[in-house]
């Protein structure tokens, strides 16, 4: 369970960062359309939402922890706008997460999130 509040900007970041992007795609049963789900974290708050859903300490987690938790937090996003957009209409693909220099989204339909003032990533959805 997650216990860090997020506060979602209208705008999103226009400069890469290093920290940590999940991925996941929701694919429609009755058409070709895609959409993908993306969220990048800062390295320390990644953590910081790991360790909280993991119910561990933040300081000297392995990498694994980490991807497997964001994961599974795209997973959780997703399978929630799959229950809002018709279950029976959409499928979930599966979620993949990594380390690194983490891009802005180019697409206008990104946010930027803030955690106590200070950014800490951002989330974005694109149709493919």
């Amino acid at each position: 369970m997650y216990f860090t509040d997020v506060v979602f900007q209208k705008k999103a970041p226009s400069e890469a960062f290093r920290g940590w992007e999940a991925f996941i795609e929701m694919h429609a049963s009755d058409t070709a359309a895609v959409v993908g789900l993306s969220l990048g974290f800062e390295d320390s708050f990644a953590r910081e939402l790991a360790a909280n859903m993991l119910g561990l300490d933040p300081d000297g987690m392995p990498d694994e922890d980490v991807r497997d938790a964001l994961q599974e937090l795209a997973n959780m996003v997703a399978g929630n706008c799959v229950v809002l957009l018709g279950p029976e209409k959409w499928r979930l693909g599966l979620p993949r997460a990594h380390s690194g220099l983490v891009f802005p989204p180019t697409v206008t339909h990104g946010v930027g999130m803030s955690a106590a003032g200070h950014f800490v990533g951002w989330a974005w959805c694109r149709r493919e």
